[in-house]
């Protein structure tokens, strides 16, 4: 390594050496290289190896690290990684005379380039963060040795900052100011490192200003028996005294802590707090009026949360009683007005079954009366109405809700639905996924005109300010509603969702595999034996083992049905687990998923699903809520579903034309598939059932998010 240091040599003739005062010199290199001791040496070859990891992640050791093929980018990582980096070092060898301060400050500079490259190997970087973690490194240093840090720290609060910290925190006044700042910005961060923070005063603030934005950890810690239990119990805060009296006080401190700001304010007692906890139905009608309340603050999300478990109790009330008669099922929800029912639905989302859904929406409707449901939803401010919409599509009762409105209103609702999806609260794609997905669910003409042209003009709107999100969300909704499949497959560089290839489902050595997960409930068994038997000589062999059923084509092209054996629960997971740990022995990975049996086995089904999975077939009510799960396990997946009853009778019809498209080694057409299975279903109750099925082309929640995704944007 001798020639990495004469080669500096002649830069370092027109430099006297430092005289170790309190002098300044800024140099770009290190003028003697000869004082480096051993120890600080190999920390010197430390980070050169991290900056050559770094140079030859785009393939070259040309001190130029391309970042996709972006010039601003490239510029900027390059200079953090070389250039900054050696005018750290430098600074940091030519102004320091304390060996142990000088081995400090160049572990900073290695964990710097360790979490880079980190980044980098992961496939993410965030420029703005690099460039000022660079930069704010060498400022520190600097203000460390004139001793004047504050100030900067003050004009650059915030998680770059905060990552600096075990380096200056011997500043007491540049730590007491990051702390004040922090416990604004992100008390979340900081009162989780509590007994960290070794300035006591520092540590007093973190509590005062965390509090009212993170109540509940504060009353965790006052409950504890940790080192943070005294932390939190010295603070003479009034907000975090009545935290602490919640603590003492109350009969259930983890509900009554959600009525914190209204204690502080006086506007309840603690005696007040105990009745209403002590009643489940009070408790939840409380929180909804609260959230309402504090809608605008922090503690939105924090009642969001909470609503979200309240909700869950009535919401599994009503699935497990599924088989109950609807006196029975939906006791638990009867005393509840209109908008309880709503948020009922709303946070229980996710996991209602269709029934269940159905009973609440019925119920909600009726109470609504003589209300129509826009003066209702404005009454609720139109809090989660995308979500309710949503739902009402899905389930297919979007036009019965609309129909309690007048034409204008009914018009002026759709417009707010479509419009300002790329500025919601949640600054996540929620609101243009519900859009998106409720598409194929209104059936007026006039109403879906309507919707296509606001969705131009806001598509226009957010050309018009440059605004890159936003014109992505509306410009995949538009072409959406205004293009063909094919074209925007091509558009957006999205497989196609009306034909999946036949060889894309085949493995290496022509076959098609599929695995057919069924439950040991009663009707599983007998949907199970319907199965199996409907395959059999001259096309099918049927094996059977312990835990499942192989069944094999004999003519035409190559396919093979893994089926478990529905075994009374649970031991029918144990034969999923077995097969599953089978297939994964021989190598064996199905390209097609089917499910069979009631909505609520389907969680253990999508545990299942890999990116190899390229068709999933979910033959249980109201899967269609399930989406986003599918395509988080592998997001090219092509979907069949129901938006309402999942039955034997249509979901056989649908696997067996499927498997003679595989038979026959056709691509799997689902635009002529489904023409053929509605001739099927022509009239009646059938027809209604059948029409509630949704093919992967009419899948548009799942289209928009894979265009989306497709286009490089993400989300935080």
């Amino acid at each position: 390594m001798k020639h990495l240091y004469f080669k500096f040599l002649p830069l370092f003739l027109f430099y006297s050496f430092p005289s170790f005062s309190q002098q300044e010199i800024l140099a770009d290199s290190v003028l003697n290289k000869y004082a480096i001791t051993a120890g600080r040496r190999q920390l010197h070859l430390m980070i050169e190896r991290e900056q050559k990891k770094a140079d030859v992640v785009d393939g070259q050791y040309d001190k130029m690290i391309s970042i996709d093929e972006d010039f601003d980018h490239t510029s900027i990582i390059t200079n953090a990684v070389f250039t900054k980096t050696n005018k750290t070092i430098a600074y940091i060898e030519n102004n320091e005379t304390d060996d142990m301060v000088k081995r400090k400050y160049l572990g900073q500079v290695i964990d710097n380039l360790k979490t880079l490259n980190y980044d980098m190997n992961d496939g993410y970087i965030d420029m703005a963060y690099y460039q000022e973690l660079f930069e704010s490194t060498y400022q520190v240093i600097r203000g460390l040795h004139n001793k004047n840090l504050k100030p900067y720290v003050q004009n650059h609060i915030g998680k770059v900052m905060y990552k600096l910290l075990p380096i200056y925190e011997s500043d007491a006044e540049a730590t007491k100011t990051l702390m004040e700042g922090m416990s604004d910005k992100y008390p979340e961060i900081l009162i989780k490192k509590l007994t960290s923070i070794s300035n006591d005063e520092a540590a007093d603030i973190v509590v005062r200003k965390a509090a009212p934005r993170s109540p509940k950890t504060i009353l965790n810690f006052a409950t504890s028996t940790a080192k943070e239990r005294s932390i939190v119990r010295r603070n003479q805060d009034p907000y975090v005294q009545n935290i602490i009296k919640i603590a003492d006080e109350a009969k259930t401190p983890l509900k009554a802590i959600f009525f914190i700001e209204e204690l502080n304010k006086g506007n309840i007692t603690i005696e007040e707090i105990n009745k209403t906890t002590e009643d489940p139905k009070e408790y939840f009608k409380k929180m909804i009026v609260l959230r309402q309340a504090y809608f605008a603050t922090d503690l939105r999300k924090t009642f969001d949360r909470e609503l979200v478990h309240e909700s869950a109790t009535y919401v599994s009330a009503m699935n497990e009683l599924h088989d109950q008669s609807d006196a029975v099922r939906f006791k638990s929800v009867e005393p509840f007005n209109a908008t309880e029912l709503y948020y009922i639905i709303v946070y229980g989302s996710d996991d209602l079954y269709t029934s269940s859904f159905l009973g609440c929406y019925n119920r909600l409707l009726s109470r609504i009366k003589p209300k129509s449901g826009f003066d209702f939803l404005n009454e609720l401010g139109k809090d989660k109405f995308r979500t309710f919409l949503r739902l009402c599509a899905n389930y297919n009762t979007i036009s019965s809700f609309l129909g309690t409105m007048s034409d204008s209103n009914k018009n002026d609702l759709m417009k707010e639905f479509v419009t300002g999806l790329d500025n919601t609260l949640e600054r996540n794609l929620e609101g243009a996924t519900d859009v998106a997905n409720s598409f194929g669910s209104i059936k007026d003409s006039t109403l879906m005109q309507g919707i296509i042209e606001t969705i131009y003009q806001n598509r226009q709107d957010a050309d018009a300010k440059r605004n890159e999100r936003g014109f992505k969300i509306y410009d995949i909704l538009y072409s959406m509603l205004t293009l063909s499949n094919d074209s925007l497959s091509q558009k957006f560089d999205i497989p196609p969702i009306s034909v999946m290839p036949y060889n894309q489902l085949v493995d290496d050595s022509g076959m098609v595999s599929q695995q057919v997960f069924f439950y040991g409930d009663k009707d599983g068994k007998g949907v199970f034996n319907s199965f199996v038997n409907s395959f059999g000589a001259p096309t099918w062999k049927v094996k059977k083992s312990e835990n499942w059923v192989t069944i094999t084509s004999l003519k035409g092209k190559p396919v093979t049905i893994y089926c478990n054996v529905p075994f009374d629960e649970p031991n029918d997971e144990f034969a999923q687990n077995a097969l599953q740990a089978y297939l994964d022995s021989m190598n064996i990975y199905p390209s097609v998923l089917i499910h069979r049996g009631h909505s609520y086995h389907l969680p253990i089904s999508l545990e299942h699903i890999n990116y190899k999975h390229k068709v999933v077939i979910l033959g249980a009510c109201g899967a269609y809520q399930n989406l986003s799960e599918v395509l988080s396990r592998s997001e090219d997946a092509q979907i069949v579903s129901t938006k309402q009853i999942g039955v034997g009778k249509i979901n056989g019809p649908i696997i067996r034309l499927f498997n003679t498209y595989l038979l026959e080694g056709k691509d799997i057409n689902w635009i002529e598939m489904w023409d053929t299975l509605s001739k099927q279903f022509p009239n009646g109750e059938m027809k209604k059932l059948f029409d509630d099925y949704v093919p992967p082309y009419k899948n548009m929640g799942a289209v928009f998010l894979k265009a989306y995704h497709k286009g490089g944007l993400t989300e935080e």
